[in-house]
């Protein structure tokens, strides 16, 4: 018989969706900062970052998953900027 190793997580971390911009580059070991709604907050220290796009980004930390998805600045303002 082949011996076949099982894990199972006892607990699920709980998931954000969120839309906002992160104000500092992500890292792992230190807290996310999240701009979202004129609000800004952070996260418990970043475990793993599971999903880089150009739309937002997907990273979990010791208690919950965020799945964050980019505010977009419209064309607009796009062009006073420049």
């Amino acid at each position: 018989m082949k011996n076949t190793n099982i894990t199972l997580h006892t607990s699920q971390k709980k998931e954000y969706v969120l839309t906002g911009i992160l104000s500092l580059p992500l890292h792992l070991g230190e807290r996310a900062w999240i701009y979202s709604y004129n609000q800004t907050f952070a996260t418990s220290p970043v475990q793993s970052i599971l999903e880089v796009s150009e739309n937002g980004v997907v990273f979990e930390t010791c208690n919950s998953i965020y799945r964050l998805s980019y505010t977009r600045v419209p064309m607009e303002m796009e062009a006073m900027c420049a």
